[in-house]
Protein backbone atom coordinates (compact mmCIF):
# COMPACT_ATOMS: atom_id res chain seq x y z
CA UNK A 1 0.00 0.00 0.00
CA UNK A 2 2.82 2.38 0.92
CA UNK A 3 4.59 1.74 -2.40
CA UNK A 4 1.39 2.43 -4.32
CA UNK A 5 0.97 5.72 -2.51
CA UNK A 6 4.58 6.66 -3.22
CA UNK A 7 4.10 5.79 -6.89
CA UNK A 8 0.98 7.94 -6.97
CA UNK A 9 2.84 10.89 -5.46
CA UNK A 10 5.76 10.57 -7.90
CA UNK A 11 3.41 10.30 -10.87
CA UNK A 12 1.44 13.30 -9.69
CA UNK A 13 4.61 15.34 -9.36
CA UNK A 14 5.69 14.43 -12.86
CA UNK A 15 2.34 15.61 -14.18
CA UNK A 16 2.55 18.75 -12.09
CA UNK A 17 6.00 19.45 -13.47
CA UNK A 18 4.66 19.26 -17.00
CA UNK A 19 1.76 21.55 -16.17
CA UNK A 20 3.87 24.11 -14.35
CA UNK A 21 7.09 23.98 -16.35
CA UNK A 22 8.59 27.43 -16.58
CA UNK A 23 6.31 28.65 -13.78
CA UNK A 24 8.36 28.63 -10.59
CA UNK A 25 6.78 31.64 -8.87
CA UNK A 26 3.88 31.32 -6.48
CA UNK A 27 0.48 32.63 -7.40
CA UNK A 28 -2.25 34.29 -5.39
CA UNK A 29 -5.95 33.88 -6.04
CA UNK A 30 -8.79 36.31 -5.52
CA UNK A 31 -12.34 35.13 -4.97
CA UNK A 32 -14.64 37.52 -6.85
CA UNK A 33 -17.80 35.52 -6.23
CA UNK A 34 -20.68 37.95 -5.61
CA UNK A 35 -18.52 40.88 -6.72
CA UNK A 36 -20.71 44.01 -7.19
CA UNK A 37 -23.71 42.09 -5.83
CA UNK A 38 -23.21 42.94 -2.14
CA UNK A 39 -23.77 46.63 -1.60
CA UNK A 40 -24.41 49.36 0.94
CA UNK A 41 -26.83 50.94 1.58
CA UNK A 42 -29.27 48.15 0.77
CA UNK A 43 -32.23 48.45 -1.55
CA UNK A 44 -34.10 50.59 -2.34
CA UNK A 45 -31.24 53.06 -1.82
CA UNK A 46 -28.66 53.63 -4.53
CA UNK A 47 -25.41 51.79 -3.70
CA UNK A 48 -22.35 53.65 -2.47
CA UNK A 49 -20.11 50.73 -1.44
CA UNK A 50 -19.82 47.61 -3.61
CA UNK A 51 -18.06 44.46 -2.43
CA UNK A 52 -15.49 43.31 -5.02
CA UNK A 53 -13.39 40.33 -3.92
CA UNK A 54 -11.41 38.68 -1.16
CA UNK A 55 -7.80 37.48 -1.05
CA UNK A 56 -6.78 34.56 1.12
CA UNK A 57 -4.75 32.17 -1.04
CA UNK A 58 -1.30 33.63 -1.57
CA UNK A 59 0.96 30.59 -2.08
CA UNK A 60 -0.53 28.41 -4.79
CA UNK A 61 2.04 26.01 -6.29
CA UNK A 62 2.91 26.16 -2.62
CA UNK A 63 5.78 26.38 -0.33
CA UNK A 64 5.06 24.16 2.69
CA UNK A 65 1.40 23.41 2.78
CA UNK A 66 2.81 22.23 -0.54
CA UNK A 67 1.43 19.96 -3.21
CA UNK A 68 3.30 16.98 -1.70
CA UNK A 69 1.82 17.60 1.75
CA UNK A 70 -1.58 18.09 0.17
CA UNK A 71 -1.33 14.70 -1.57
CA UNK A 72 -0.20 13.01 1.64
CA UNK A 73 -3.00 14.62 3.59
CA UNK A 74 -0.50 16.34 5.89
CA UNK A 75 -0.85 20.00 4.94
CA UNK A 76 -2.54 20.83 8.25
CA UNK A 77 -0.19 18.79 10.45
CA UNK A 78 0.85 20.54 13.70
CA UNK A 79 4.41 21.77 13.63
CA UNK A 80 4.38 23.19 10.12
CA UNK A 81 6.14 26.54 10.01
CA UNK A 82 3.38 29.17 9.70
CA UNK A 83 5.71 31.25 7.53
CA UNK A 84 5.25 28.61 4.86
CA UNK A 85 1.47 28.78 4.89
CA UNK A 86 -0.13 29.04 1.47
CA UNK A 87 -2.91 31.23 2.91
CA UNK A 88 -3.05 34.38 5.00
CA UNK A 89 -3.31 33.57 8.70
CA UNK A 90 -3.78 36.87 10.57
CA UNK A 91 -3.51 39.78 8.11
CA UNK A 92 -3.13 42.99 10.07
CA UNK A 93 -1.79 45.80 7.89
CA UNK A 94 -2.42 46.44 4.19
CA UNK A 95 -0.86 48.85 1.69
CA UNK A 96 -1.30 49.18 -2.08
CA UNK A 97 1.17 51.00 -4.33
CA UNK A 98 0.54 52.74 -7.66
CA UNK A 99 1.55 49.60 -9.56
CA UNK A 100 -1.27 47.62 -7.91
CA UNK A 101 0.97 45.59 -5.68
CA UNK A 102 -0.69 44.64 -2.39
CA UNK A 103 1.50 44.42 0.71
CA UNK A 104 0.12 42.58 3.74
CA UNK A 105 1.61 42.13 7.20
CA UNK A 106 0.56 38.77 8.59
CA UNK A 107 0.96 38.56 12.37
CA UNK A 108 -0.17 34.93 12.37
CA UNK A 109 2.48 33.88 9.87
CA UNK A 110 5.08 36.41 11.12
CA UNK A 111 5.84 37.55 7.58
CA UNK A 112 5.04 40.12 4.91
CA UNK A 113 3.32 38.98 1.72
CA UNK A 114 3.37 40.92 -1.56
CA UNK A 115 0.92 40.22 -4.38
CA UNK A 116 1.16 41.76 -7.85
CA UNK A 117 -2.48 42.20 -8.84
CA UNK A 118 -1.55 42.42 -12.54
CA UNK A 119 0.05 38.98 -12.68
CA UNK A 120 -1.13 37.48 -9.35
CA UNK A 121 2.46 36.49 -8.62
CA UNK A 122 3.23 36.57 -4.91
CA UNK A 123 6.13 36.21 -2.52
CA UNK A 124 6.67 36.47 1.23
CA UNK A 125 9.67 37.51 3.33
CA UNK A 126 10.58 37.59 7.01
CA UNK A 127 14.38 37.44 7.47
CA UNK A 128 16.30 40.29 9.15
CA UNK A 129 19.75 40.53 10.80
CA UNK A 130 17.92 40.70 14.16
CA UNK A 131 16.25 37.37 13.52
CA UNK A 132 13.04 36.58 11.71
CA UNK A 133 10.13 38.98 11.89
CA UNK A 134 8.10 38.33 15.01
CA UNK A 135 5.05 40.59 14.93
CA UNK A 136 4.99 42.67 11.73
CA UNK A 137 2.28 45.30 12.14
CA UNK A 138 2.40 47.81 9.29
CA UNK A 139 3.93 48.00 5.84
CA UNK A 140 4.38 50.78 3.28
CA UNK A 141 6.49 51.11 0.13
CA UNK A 142 8.10 54.05 -1.64
CA UNK A 143 8.35 54.83 -5.35
CA UNK A 144 11.64 52.92 -5.69
CA UNK A 145 10.08 49.74 -4.34
CA UNK A 146 11.71 49.88 -0.90
CA UNK A 147 9.46 48.23 1.68
CA UNK A 148 9.21 49.52 5.27
CA UNK A 149 7.95 47.14 7.97
CA UNK A 150 7.29 47.82 11.66
CA UNK A 151 7.68 44.94 14.11
CA UNK A 152 6.06 45.52 17.51
CA UNK A 153 7.83 42.70 19.37
CA UNK A 154 11.28 43.32 17.94
CA UNK A 155 10.78 47.09 18.50
CA UNK A 156 12.30 47.82 15.10
CA UNK A 157 11.39 49.28 11.73
CA UNK A 158 13.12 47.40 8.91
CA UNK A 159 13.67 48.41 5.30
CA UNK A 160 13.76 45.87 2.47
CA UNK A 161 14.20 46.11 -1.28
CA UNK A 162 11.42 45.28 -3.72
CA UNK A 163 12.39 41.58 -3.60
CA UNK A 164 12.14 41.46 0.19
CA UNK A 165 15.89 41.51 0.79
CA UNK A 166 16.98 43.40 3.91
CA UNK A 167 18.62 46.82 3.38
CA UNK A 168 18.81 48.64 6.73
CA UNK A 169 17.07 49.31 10.05
CA UNK A 170 15.80 52.71 11.10
CA UNK A 171 17.85 54.26 13.89
CA UNK A 172 15.92 55.03 17.05
CA UNK A 173 14.71 53.52 20.31
CA UNK A 174 11.19 52.34 19.59
CA UNK A 175 9.10 50.72 22.31
CA UNK A 176 6.23 49.30 20.26
CA UNK A 177 6.17 50.55 16.65
CA UNK A 178 2.81 49.83 15.08
CA UNK A 179 1.18 51.93 12.34
CA UNK A 180 2.97 53.58 9.44
CA UNK A 181 2.15 55.98 6.62
CA UNK A 182 4.28 57.38 3.83
CA UNK A 183 4.14 60.83 2.24
CA UNK A 184 6.13 60.51 -0.99
CA UNK A 185 5.94 64.16 -2.21
CA UNK A 186 7.29 65.43 1.12
CA UNK A 187 9.65 62.47 1.69
CA UNK A 188 8.14 61.64 5.07
CA UNK A 189 7.68 58.33 6.84
CA UNK A 190 5.38 58.38 9.88
CA UNK A 191 5.49 55.70 12.57
CA UNK A 192 3.30 55.34 15.63
CA UNK A 193 4.94 54.10 18.80
CA UNK A 194 1.88 52.97 20.72
CA UNK A 195 3.66 52.32 24.01
CA UNK A 196 5.45 55.69 23.91
CA UNK A 197 2.28 57.55 22.79
CA UNK A 198 4.07 59.39 19.99
CA UNK A 199 4.36 59.55 16.21
CA UNK A 200 7.91 59.52 14.83
CA UNK A 201 8.70 61.38 11.62
CA UNK A 202 11.56 60.12 9.43
CA UNK A 203 12.81 60.66 5.91
CA UNK A 204 12.66 57.59 3.73
CA UNK A 205 16.47 57.37 3.80
CA UNK A 206 16.17 56.65 7.53
CA UNK A 207 17.07 60.08 8.92
CA UNK A 208 15.04 61.20 11.95
CA UNK A 209 13.08 64.44 11.46
CA UNK A 210 10.80 65.12 14.40
CA UNK A 211 8.40 63.81 17.01
CA UNK A 212 4.66 64.42 17.38
CA UNK A 213 2.66 63.93 20.55
CA UNK A 214 3.28 62.54 24.01
CA UNK A 215 0.79 60.96 26.38
CA UNK A 216 -2.37 62.89 27.18
CA UNK A 217 -5.88 63.74 26.08
CA UNK A 218 -5.24 67.31 24.95
CA UNK A 219 -5.11 68.28 21.29
CA UNK A 220 -1.96 66.86 19.75
CA UNK A 221 -1.44 64.31 22.54
CA UNK A 222 -2.12 60.58 22.32
CA UNK A 223 -3.23 57.61 24.34
CA UNK A 224 -1.96 54.50 22.54
CA UNK A 225 -2.01 55.76 18.93
CA UNK A 226 -2.20 52.93 16.44
CA UNK A 227 -2.83 53.46 12.72
CA UNK A 228 -1.91 56.25 10.29
CA UNK A 229 -2.73 57.59 6.85
CA UNK A 230 -1.56 60.53 4.74
CA UNK A 231 -4.01 62.12 2.29
CA UNK A 232 -3.18 63.67 -1.08
CA UNK A 233 -2.64 67.08 0.56
CA UNK A 234 -0.07 65.72 2.99
CA UNK A 235 -2.34 65.79 6.03
CA UNK A 236 -1.66 63.10 8.62
CA UNK A 237 -4.55 61.17 10.20
CA UNK A 238 -3.87 59.33 13.47
CA UNK A 239 -6.10 56.77 15.17
CA UNK A 240 -5.78 57.84 18.80
CA UNK A 241 -7.12 54.51 20.01
CA UNK A 242 -7.64 54.89 23.75
CA UNK A 243 -8.77 58.48 23.42
CA UNK A 244 -11.41 57.02 21.05
CA UNK A 245 -10.80 59.64 18.40
CA UNK A 246 -9.05 60.54 15.17
CA UNK A 247 -6.59 63.43 15.13
CA UNK A 248 -5.50 65.32 12.03
CA UNK A 249 -2.19 67.17 11.51
CA UNK A 250 -0.71 69.17 8.66
CA UNK A 251 2.44 68.09 6.82
CA UNK A 252 4.55 69.96 9.36
CA UNK A 253 3.05 68.11 12.32
CA UNK A 254 0.79 70.95 13.46
CA UNK A 255 -2.50 69.90 15.02
CA UNK A 256 -5.52 70.74 12.85
CA UNK A 257 -8.61 68.94 14.09
CA UNK A 258 -10.05 65.83 15.72
CA UNK A 259 -13.30 63.92 16.00
CA UNK A 260 -14.70 60.92 17.82
CA UNK A 261 -15.88 59.95 21.30
CA UNK A 262 -16.58 56.70 23.11
CA UNK A 263 -20.21 55.58 23.04
CA UNK A 264 -22.78 53.18 21.70
CA UNK A 265 -24.04 55.30 18.79
CA UNK A 266 -22.87 54.44 15.31
CA UNK A 267 -21.12 57.81 15.08
CA UNK A 268 -18.98 56.99 18.13
CA UNK A 269 -15.69 55.11 18.05
CA UNK A 270 -15.23 52.06 20.25
CA UNK A 271 -12.08 50.21 19.15
CA UNK A 272 -10.80 52.30 16.21
CA UNK A 273 -7.91 50.77 14.29
CA UNK A 274 -7.17 51.27 10.60
CA UNK A 275 -7.76 54.64 8.96
CA UNK A 276 -7.67 55.80 5.34
CA UNK A 277 -8.83 58.78 3.29
CA UNK A 278 -10.09 58.76 -0.29
CA UNK A 279 -9.39 61.31 -3.03
CA UNK A 280 -12.43 63.37 -2.04
CA UNK A 281 -11.65 63.59 1.66
CA UNK A 282 -13.95 60.90 3.04
CA UNK A 283 -12.38 59.33 6.12
CA UNK A 284 -12.66 55.55 6.54
CA UNK A 285 -12.19 54.19 10.07
CA UNK A 286 -12.15 50.52 11.04
CA UNK A 287 -14.17 50.06 14.24
CA UNK A 288 -12.79 46.64 15.01
CA UNK A 289 -14.97 45.57 17.92
CA UNK A 290 -18.08 46.54 15.92
CA UNK A 291 -16.82 44.57 12.88
CA UNK A 292 -17.49 47.45 10.52
CA UNK A 293 -15.94 50.31 8.60
CA UNK A 294 -17.33 53.78 9.24
CA UNK A 295 -17.11 56.61 6.71
CA UNK A 296 -16.97 60.19 8.01
CA UNK A 297 -16.78 63.57 6.32
CA UNK A 298 -13.98 66.01 7.10
CA UNK A 299 -15.93 67.44 10.06
CA UNK A 300 -16.38 64.01 11.65
CA UNK A 301 -20.00 63.51 10.63
CA UNK A 302 -20.87 59.85 10.05
CA UNK A 303 -21.98 59.26 6.46
CA UNK A 304 -22.20 55.49 6.20
CA UNK A 305 -21.01 52.28 7.77
CA UNK A 306 -20.61 48.93 6.09
CA UNK A 307 -19.92 45.40 7.26
CA UNK A 308 -21.13 43.29 10.17
CA UNK A 309 -19.84 40.37 12.21
CA UNK A 310 -19.62 37.13 10.24
CA UNK A 311 -17.50 35.13 7.83
CA UNK A 312 -19.58 35.52 4.70
CA UNK A 313 -18.41 37.76 1.86
CA UNK A 314 -18.63 41.40 2.84
CA UNK A 315 -18.66 40.59 6.56
CA UNK A 316 -15.83 41.07 9.06
CA UNK A 317 -14.36 39.44 12.14
CA UNK A 318 -12.15 41.84 14.11
CA UNK A 319 -10.78 43.72 11.08
CA UNK A 320 -7.61 45.79 11.53
CA UNK A 321 -5.90 47.66 8.70
CA UNK A 322 -7.43 49.57 5.80
CA UNK A 323 -6.13 51.31 2.69
CA UNK A 324 -7.84 53.42 -0.02
CA UNK A 325 -6.05 53.79 -3.34
CA UNK A 326 -6.26 56.63 -5.88
CA UNK A 327 -9.19 54.95 -7.63
CA UNK A 328 -11.21 54.76 -4.39
CA UNK A 329 -10.78 51.04 -4.02
CA UNK A 330 -10.98 50.15 -0.33
CA UNK A 331 -8.88 47.27 1.02
CA UNK A 332 -9.61 45.89 4.50
CA UNK A 333 -7.45 43.45 6.48
CA UNK A 334 -10.20 41.16 7.78
CA UNK A 335 -7.91 39.70 10.41
CA UNK A 336 -9.76 36.78 11.96
CA UNK A 337 -11.44 35.82 8.69
CA UNK A 338 -7.87 35.39 7.39
CA UNK A 339 -8.31 37.52 4.28
CA UNK A 340 -8.07 40.92 2.67
CA UNK A 341 -11.39 42.12 1.25
CA UNK A 342 -11.79 44.81 -1.41
CA UNK A 343 -14.68 47.23 -1.91
CA UNK A 344 -15.41 49.92 -4.47
CA UNK A 345 -16.54 53.33 -3.23
CA UNK A 346 -18.81 55.06 -5.74
CA UNK A 347 -21.06 58.13 -5.79
CA UNK A 348 -24.71 58.40 -6.59
CA UNK A 349 -25.81 58.02 -10.18
CA UNK A 350 -24.75 61.11 -12.03
CA UNK A 351 -22.52 62.26 -9.17
CA UNK A 352 -18.92 61.75 -8.26
CA UNK A 353 -17.93 60.44 -4.86
CA UNK A 354 -17.83 63.97 -3.45
CA UNK A 355 -21.57 64.20 -4.04
CA UNK A 356 -22.11 61.69 -1.28
CA UNK A 357 -20.86 64.15 1.26
CA UNK A 358 -23.17 66.95 0.15
CA UNK A 359 -26.19 64.65 -0.25
CA UNK A 360 -26.07 62.19 2.63
CA UNK A 361 -29.68 60.99 2.28
CA UNK A 362 -30.00 57.23 2.36
CA UNK A 363 -27.04 56.68 4.66
CA UNK A 364 -27.80 54.75 7.82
Amino acid sequence: MRSLRTLFVLTAFMLLGLLLSGCSSKKAYIDATLGDRIQWPGEPEKPVILYQWSLQKVGMYGDSGSFLEFLLGESDMPGNDPRDSSILLRPFGVFVDDEKRIYVTDTGAARVTVVDMKTMESFSFFETPDGDLSMPMAVVADSTGRIFVSDALLSKVFVFDKRGEYIFTLRGEFERPTGMAIDLPNDRLYITDSAAHVVYVYRTDGEFVSLIGGRGSEHGKFNFPSHLFVDRLGRLYVTDAMNFRVQIFDSGGKYLDSFGTLGELYGNLDKPKGIAVDADGHIFVVDSIKDMVKIFDRSGKLLLFFGEKGNERGQFWLPSGIFVDKENMVYVADTYNMRVSAFRFIGREGEDAAGVESKPHGFK
